[in-house]
């Protein structure tokens, strides 16, 4: 297996399993400061690299396939993530979208790792079996980071004053 991986596919695999350390890390840690700042950047930017470097991996199944659509989609939930840190001044609930964005990043990460390594060490030996197994394997961490995600969520930023007073009064903000 070693033997074959392209140069492609070795950035992939040490990005990837770099970034599955560091998003766990991230999740445990406090979600404020320079160190957040600066693992979040590592993330964001290996994983950018790791899902392009996705797209150039053929080797499993010789054309474009299910680990390819999800590199396109984990690669958006990166950008979404991001674009409300850029934005100036950032929206009012720009800690929540990036949360949700940055933390579905991650389950399909997991996802895409255990599918990998399982099709690799189980004895299957077609297709539907390996779908079979991807889809049971995306099913079960989606429905385990569904709870976790919402479980950890960030707390909404509470209105300013002036805009709960005015929606006390019904006067229109």
């Amino acid at each position: 297996m070693i033997a074959h991986l392209t140069i492609a596919g070795a950035i992939h695999v040490v990005l990837a399993l770099l970034c599955s350390a560091v998003g766990l890390i991230q999740f445990l840690r406090p979600k404020r400061g320079a160190g957040h700042r600066a693992l979040g950047y590592f993330y964001v930017y290996a994983m950018l690299v790791s899902d392009a470097a996705t797209l150039l991996v053929y080797r499993f199944t010789g054309q474009f396939n299910v680990f390819h659509a999800a590199a396109i989609v984990n690669f958006t939930l990166i950008v979404l993530a991001i674009v409300p840190l850029l934005r100036s001044p950032r929206p009012p609930n720009w800690r929540t979208v990036h949360y949700y964005f940055i933390a579905w990043s991650y389950p399909s990460l997991i996802s895409a790792g255990v599918i990998n390594v399982l099709a690799r060490l189980l004895p299957l030996t077609t297709r539907g079996q390996v779908a079979l197994l991807a889809l049971l394997v995306s099913v079960a961490v989606t429905a385990i980071a569904y709870v976790v995600i919402a479980r950890y969520r960030p707390v909404p930023a509470s209105p300013a004053v002036a805009s709960r007073l005015a929606e006390q009064s019904g006067a229109p903000s």
